[in-house]
């Protein structure tokens, strides 16, 4: 089996370090280099196969956020965990919009690391539990209406969705908006995968109960 290969993106060495030690120490991951910030990140990724990358998001030159949206638009297929020292929904949500599948506090355990790293590389999204315990409420234990599936989704994808709904093909999306095919079908797979659904006629039926398509 292909083990998964990371790029940890941190401006601290001693957390690219840490993490070196983790993922080298598992059978099936392969540290394949680490970034100081988001230009090193993308100079990698041009240069050598990068299935995930642990990204720090306060970094300087290029921070997490703008090289996320990067690699979401030019790199679909590579997967991003956000890492941070704060568990802030707010910095959590924008992450995800830009991109992101997942979100670790630098302070997370080995085996929440290795956990984000496995469900994230299969299309899953993976909150670090710290940070999910901002989401309900002490009182009643109810979920917060804040984080909804729809937040999981890049401003890209949503314009994806909203064509797919008006039954524009694959070819058409790419060339409304100026991408490959390739970037398309990365796109669409990636939304059946954050959305948990089969088909484009279940993301159609979703799109238009959660309001983001309108008939």
């Amino acid at each position: 089996m292909d083990r998964i290969k990371i790029i940890v993106a941190d401006d601290h060495q001693v957390i690219i370090d840490g993490m070196e030690a983790i993922i080298n120490n598992t059978d099936n991951l392969a540290f394949v280099g680490g970034a100081l910030n988001g230009h090193q990140v993308i100079e990698a990724v041009e240069n050598k196969p990068v299935d995930l990358v642990l990204m720090d998001i306060n970094m300087p030159e290029m921070d997490g956020l703008e090289c996320t949206s990067y690699l979401n638009k030019h790199y679909p297929n590579i997967r991003v965990i956000a890492l941070s020292m704060h568990d802030n929904p707010r910095l959590a949500k924008r992450m995800i919009k830009n991109g992101a599948f997942g979100f670790l506090l630098k302070n997370s355990s080995k085996e929440n690391i290795l956990k984000a790293i496995a469900e994230v590389s299969t299309g899953k999204n993976f909150f670090d539990p710290q940070l999910m315990s901002t989401f309900f409420d002490a009182g009643n234990k109810k979920s917060s209406s804040s984080f909804a599936k729809k937040d999981l989704l890049t401003k890209r994808e949503t314009e994806i969705i909203q064509l797919i709904c008006q039954e524009k093909t694959t070819g058409e999306i790419a060339d409304e908006l100026s991408i490959s095919t390739h970037t398309v079908e990365s796109h669409r797979a990636n939304i059946l995968l954050k959305l948990e659904l089969k088909n484009s006629v279940g993301l159609a039926k979703w799109a238009i109960q959660n309001e983001v398509f309108e008939l």
